[in-house]
C-alpha cells in the first residue's frame, strides 16, 4: 500500500500489544486487538513482510503513545521501529516528553524499551528531568533507565552529573560523577563512582569510591569540606563515613584521619586511626 504527496493513514489492528506499559492492557481480554494509527505526507506499508516505510509529518499514536518525526520505518511482526531526525514522543497521561535526533522502540519481556540517541532529553511531571546523549528507559513494571554521556538529571530533590546513570528498581549506579547533590540534605558529592539505593524517591544509602569530595550546606550553620577515597553514607543513621586520607574542614580547623565519621544532622565528627588537628588562631 503506497501514498505519494498526500497524507497516508495507517490504523493497523494487532492482538499484540505494541508501543505499551503493561500497566495499561489491565483488564483486556485475552487476545483484544490494539489501535494503532500512522500519518504521514508518503507512505508505504507491505502486508507481507510487515514493514512500514514513512516520510514527511509522521504521527504515530497507539494509545496514550504520540511519536512525531519527519521519517519512520519499522516492522509490524516483530514489533521493533525507528524515528529519526529531530524526534518528540509524548505520553499526555503521564505528562511525559521525549526529544531527541533519533528515537528506537521495541518490545521486551519486562515492556517497551525505547533508545534514544543525540540530545536526548525525557521530562515526567515537575520532578523528573534527564538530559544526556543517549537514553535508554524501559516502560514496565520495574524501573529501569540507563543515560550516558554528557548526564544532567533531576529526581525530585536530587540532581545527578555524570558521564553515566543507571537505576534498575532500588539501585543506581553512575560513573564519573561532577556533582551528585541531595538538596533534602544539603550534601553534594563528587566521585568517580556513586553507587546507591533509593526509597520513596529518597536516598537511602550511598556509596562513593574514587576522589570523593563531599560538601555539606545545612540551611543553618556552617559548611563542611571532606575529602577522601571512599565514603558511605546512610540515612538511617544519619551518618557519613569517609575512608582513605580522609580530611574535614570545617571554619577555623582541618581534621586529618584515617577513617572520618561525620554525623551530619548536628555536624559532629569523629577522627579514628592517627588523627591530626589543625585550628587556626586569631591574633588580636
Amino acid at each position: 500500500m503506497r501514498a505519494n504527496k498526500a497524507l497516508g493513514l495507517l490504523a493497523i489492528f494487532l492482538s499484540l500489544m505494541l508501543f505499551s506499559d503493561p500497566h495499561l492492557c489491565l483488564g483486556e481480554e485475552k487476545g483484544a486487538t490494539t489501535e494503532i494509527i500512522l500519518l504521514s505526507d508518503e507512505l508505504y506499508y507491505d502486508p507481507g513482510t510487515g514493514k512500514v516505510t514513512a516520510k514527511g509529518n509522521v504521527e504515530v499514536t497507539r494509545e496514550d503513545l504520540i511519536v512525531k518525526a519527519p521519517f519512520v520505518e519499522g516492522f509490524i511482526n516483530t514489533e521493533e521501529f525507528r524515528f529519526w531526525d529531530q524526534v518528540v514522543a509524548s505520553w499526555p497521561s503521564q505528562e511525559a516528553t521525549l526529544t531527541c535526533l533519533e528515537l528506537q522502540i521495541s518490545k521486551t519481556q519486562g515492556g517497551t524499551l525505547l533508545r534514544s540517541v543525540g540530545n536526548s532529553h525525557l521530562v515526567r511531571g515537575k520532578e523528573d528531568d534527564i538530559r544526556s546523549n543517549e537514553l535508554e528507559w524501559l516502560q514496565g513494571e520495574k524501573i529501569y533507565y540507563s543515560a550516558t554521556g554528557d548526564v544532567d538529571a533531576q529526581f525530585g530533590q536530587m540532581t545527578i552529573v555524570a558521564e553515566k546513570v543507571v537505576r534498575e528498581g532500588e539501585n543506581f549506579k553512575a560513573d564519573k560523577v561532577r556533582r551528585f547533590v541531595d538538596r533534602g540534605r544539603g550534601l553534594q558529592v563528587s566521585a568517580l563512582e556513586v553507587t546507591g539505593k533509593i526509597k520513596d524517591e529518597m536516598i537511602e544509602e550511598l556509596l562513593a569510591s574514587g576522589s570523593v569530595v563531599i560538601d555539606h550546606e545545612p540551611k543553618e550553620g556552617e559548611k563542611t569540606h571532606i575529602t577522601g577515597q571512599r565514603a558511605r553514607y546512610i540515612k538511617s543513621k544519619g551518618v557519613l563515613e569517609v575512608t582513605g586520607d580522609a580530611r574535614a574542614v570545617q571554619e577555623g580547623r582541618t581534621i586529618e584521619a584515617e577513617n572520618i565519621i561525620y554525623h551530619v544532622d548536628d555536624k559532629h565528627i569523629e577522627a579514628l586511626g592517627r588523627p591530626k588537628v589543625t585550628v587556626e588562631v586569631k591574633e588580636e
